[in-house]
């Protein structure tokens, strides 16, 4: 696909991590429709170009890895930069990161959520929120993708099938295997969410000392 663009709606975020050495959080909301490939992603096999192209939705590319994402305004997107010695333990770097979130989300009155697969957060066995991370040398720059109340038909117009899945998605169509919290139950907005997991998050840093 021609004229992906790069993702660097946390560019500054992760500069001034590592400029100062301070874990730093944005929690914020898109404020357009739009297809985000991992790193290493390939749109043709993971997207459906022609339905993006016919409705004019702008593809771009994070610098994370991971598969390809629908955002549009029902979603709300956390970042994390944590300062972490050294270069791997990329399955720890993900666990601190998704605690930080569920346990965000459980002081939001979101409970039961849980890390799956990889990266996944999960309610039950439905995927609540997609992540990404890209580890350097003493940080890691965490991403979720939350999905509040997004408009849930554009997964299966936008993406194929992924091309690796989790165990637990058992081969289930997009909308099939993901839920949301509106679903689960939330009544407040995705505003709402994103007020109140930046409050927590905050309160969860100062707590452990970053």
């Amino acid at each position: 696909m021609e004229g992906i663009l790069p993702y660097d709606q946390e560019d500054d975020l992760v500069a001034e991590a590592r400029a100062t050495g301070r874990a730093l959080c944005r929690v914020y909301r898109p404020d357009e429709v739009a297809v985000v490939i991992g790193r290493g992603g390939n749109a043709a096999r993971e997207l459906h170009e022609a339905a993006i192209a016919a409705d004019g939705v702008p593809v771009y590319r994070r610098p994370g890895g991971g598969g390809a994402v629908v955002l549009d305004p029902g979603n709300v997107i956390v970042a994390l930069v944590l300062p972490l010695p050294g270069l791997g333990g990329i399955p720890a770097a993900f666990k601190l990161a998704s605690d930080l979130v569920i346990n965000a989300l459980a002081a939001c009155g979101v409970a039961g959520v849980t890390q799956r697969g990889v990266s996944d957060l999960a309610l039950g066995d439905r995927k609540l929120g997609g992540s990404c991370l890209r580890r350097e040398r003493g940080l890691a720059h965490y991403t979720t993708t939350l999905l509040v109340d997004p408009d849930l038909a554009l997964l299966d117009r936008y993406l194929q099938h992924p091309p690796r899945e989790p165990d637990y998605r058992a081969g289930r169509t997009h909308r099939d295997f993901v839920t949301t919290l509106r679903d689960a139950g939330w009544a407040g907005s995705a505003r709402d969410v994103q007020e109140g997991l930046s409050r927590s998050l905050m309160k969860s840093f100062v707590s452990l000392g970053y």
